[in-house]
């Protein structure tokens, strides 16, 4: 059986993030989880980032949002659109206090993911799941002061 490789250049190529914010840079790398073997014999768990991965690999999306203004920026969303190789599994913030909200209609509607809903080919309506969501938004609780910065990050696997 051939593996597939998957070169994370391409995704992160792909969903580019956005941010409605004068001043903000936003820097993307993505990383996976690795077993290392210490020098005591010990496996560890270990984040590096990701250069080849293959299906089934989960991987993490870390934006790193910087106010490169003199000025805060306020009103901070930002907004990331999942790959369609990937299913997403769940969102996080490093200690912002972001408000984190999905979309499954390609960025029209956000909410938490279970207040969302499909429908499908059949004309059901039925509850949103993970693997149907194709954006993630965080929306800051403040302004980000001149030279601040923080983090913002989102799991997923690749299909």
């Amino acid at each position: 059986m051939k593996k597939v490789i998957f070169s994370m250049i391409g995704l992160l190529l792909m969903g580019v993030v956005s941010a409605q914010a004068a001043g903000l840079e936003l820097i993307k790398e993505v990383f996976q989880e690795v077993e290392v073997k210490g020098p005591d014999g010990k496996i560890e768990k270990k984040m590096v980032l990701a250069d080849t991965v293959v299906p089934g690999t989960e991987i993490f999306y870390v934006i790193t949002y910087k106010n490169k203004g003199d000025k805060p920026a306020e009103k901070v969303v930002i907004t990331n659109p999942i790959p369609k190789e990937l299913d997403y599994i769940s969102a996080s913030e490093e200690k912002s206090g972001a408000a984190i909200d999905v979309s499954v209609d390609e960025g029209k509607i956000y909410n938490k993911l279970e207040r969302l809903n499909i429908t499908g080919s059949d004309g059901k309506v039925r509850s949103a799941r993970a693997a149907d969501v194709t954006h993630v938004r965080w929306t800051l609780p403040s302004n980000v002061g001149a030279g601040q910065e923080g983090k913002v990050s989102f799991k997923a696997r690749l299909k």
